[in-house]
């Protein structure tokens, strides 16, 4: 067993044993009746709505209702023994499908296998199909921030993954800072829509130029329940520059003003997505406690076993994760009880030939497009000024550091991407700017650029394929010339050069993180898998 792996069971066994010993399993809380008309009839979810009067939106609650609403019944579910808990729950009156802060991370890039990595969305469409032949009436939300970047790879992204979220049926989906960025008229060619039913974005306190092209709010009938949503992201959150067409509010005052657009007789349930720190969550949830579910998709790590309690409030937030790894269930059931379970999307939910098919049509729109098209050629010249050269030039004089090179997955890097091993073998990846900053030689691995005289194509760059040894050395275009016969380099300058290019082994595993980080390479991060795992598989010294 994996250190991590044992760490992971550890971790959950006790956060179980204390939920236990503290009888979060009791049964009571706010009873969730289907919304009806003042004829005593369902209303239809698009019926016009009034301006609130002061007693509708009297939402205050006693301390014995606080109290109460705390015993809400809560599933966990993700622990190995438990896993698939959540489909023996009984039917609903309504199930919200929680999603958010994909990040940019439309499918696991599946570099160590896919079995270590979670979230994609060709799982996320697996689960949900998987909670529609069971019949319940899922509503699917997505708090936001499908991009990590911006630039024309970003757009590209975030087109495909709203053609993904509409397959998946999603409802509503709310605005993160990233996907800000990509400028406003992006925007308005996925979220602009005159009705709620005409997009699927919603914000109240996000402008796109003018308030009537897109929707602040959306009353949405699932089953026999009426429920209302929206979203709001915290200025806080948003770094960079962002156009001066789009207008953010500030998302108190909005949430509070979208909160008033439904009558407290029609909706059963008022649901706000924010993308922000919890701790900004939880102010907005006391200042505007009409909203009974919060969806938190700005804060780090991974989201919580259960809906984390305000005091004093009957507000519960869902925190999403980070690079939508995991999706939040959250039940309504009849006699007040309400279920909730965070769903890891791991292997065990199979790809979804239709996301599949979407994730081919993205990386066909790369390919044509090309590295020329996403802005991204000529390159950047490198910080030290030189050239890069190919492995096989590093060869004619480190044989041996060669010799070992060709034998690791290093040096066919690039050719994992031309045809993807395992599982995901249909679709090529060597056009994709994401993939080939570290799979092939000469690119900047976070921030997925080429240098000059990196690696382009196939066809031009042959002696840049795989990740070669000028990524963790530098390129070495200098010191080959001063190694040259008949060099005319001072003997000075040449042994600078040599220098230069050793990197101490105390160096090395900071180098080796730039692509073994935690989203491509999680084992890589166990205590001392560097020691004792990864370098004894390239180690390898200077000249022979």
């Amino acid at each position: 067993m994996r250190q991590s792996e044992m760490k992971t069971r550890v971790k959950a066994a006790t956060i179980l044993l204390c939920l236990l010993l503290i009888g979060c399993g009791q049964q009571t809380g706010d009873h969730v009746t289907p919304a009806n008309s003042q004829d005593g009839s369902a209303p239809n979810a698009n019926q016009a709505t009034r301006e609130p009067v002061a007693s509708d939106l009297a939402n205050s609650e006693s301390a014995d209702q606080v109290q109460d609403n705390e015993r809400e019944v809560y599933e966990l579910i993700d622990m190995e023994a438990a896993a698939d808990e959540w489909k023996n729950w009984p039917t609903p009156e309504a199930m919200l499908v929680i999603t958010g802060r994909q990040h940019g991370y439309i499918e696991p890039c599946g570099c160590t296998g896919l079995d270590r990595q979670k979230g994609g969305m060709a799982r996320r469409y697996t689960l949900l199909e998987q909670l529609k032949e069971k019949g319940w009436p899922i509503l699917a939300i997505d708090a936001g921030n499908q991009v990590r970047r911006f630039g024309r790879q970003a757009e590209i992204k975030l087109q495909q993954t709203v053609n993904g979220l509409k397959q998946m049926n999603y409802q509503a989906v709310g605005f993160g800072p990233d996907d800000l960025r990509l400028g406003v008229g992006e925007l308005l060619s996925v979220a602009a829509g005159e009705t709620e039913e005409d997009t699927l974005f919603a914000s109240a306190n996000v402008v796109l130029i003018d308030p009537s092209l897109m929707p602040q709010t959306k009353l949405i009938r699932v089953g026999r329940i009426n429920i209302g949503v929206t979203s709001v992201i915290d200025p806080e959150s948003i770094t960079g520059q962002i156009s001066d067409e789009i207008t953010i509010k500030d998302p108190i005052q909005a949430a509070r003003i979208a909160a008033s657009n439904w009558r407290p007789d029609i909706v059963s349930l008022r649901v706000l997505m924010f993308y922000g720190s919890e701790e900004a969550a939880k102010k907005l949830a006391l200042e505007v406690p009409e909203f009974k579910l919060i969806i938190v998709a700005g804060g780090a790590g991974e989201p919580t076993f259960q809906p984390v309690a305000i005091p004093g409030s009957r507000t519960k937030l869902i925190l999403t994760g980070e690079k939508g790894m995991y999706a939040g269930l959250y039940g309504l059931f009849d006699r007040g009880e309400a279920k909730y379970a965070r769903v890891p999307l791991t292997q065990q939910f199979e790809d979804a030939p239709e996301m599949r098919q979407l994730m081919k049509e993205y990386q066909d729109q790369l390919k044509d497009i090309g590295l020329s098209g996403l802005g991204l050629l000529p390159g950047i010249p490198h910080p030290s000024g030189q050239q890069f050269t190919g492995s096989q030039k590093c060869g004619e004089c480190h044989t041996t550091a060669y010799d070992i090179w060709k034998s690791t997955p290093h040096a066919l890097a690039t050719d994992h991407l031309v045809k993807p091993p395992q599982e995901r073998g249909d679709i090529a990846r060597h056009f994709d700017p994401e993939c080939l900053s570290c799979h092939s030689t000469g690119w900047n691995p976070q921030d997925y650029y080429p240098y000059l005289s990196g690696y382009v194509s196939l066809e031009a760059s042959k002696h840049l394929l795989g990740n070669g040894c000028e990524n963790c050395h530098g390129p070495g275009s200098e010191h080959v010339a001063a190694e040259t016969s008949g060099s005319s380099v001072d003997p000075s300058r040449r042994d600078e050069l040599r220098l230069s290019m050793r990197l101490p082994l105390s160096d090395a595993k900071k180098k080796c993180m730039t692509c073994h980080d935690l989203d491509n390479s999680p084992d890589f991060h166990d205590d001392n898998a560097f020691e004792e795992i990864y370098w004894p598989e390239v180690e390898h010294v200077g000249v022979d």
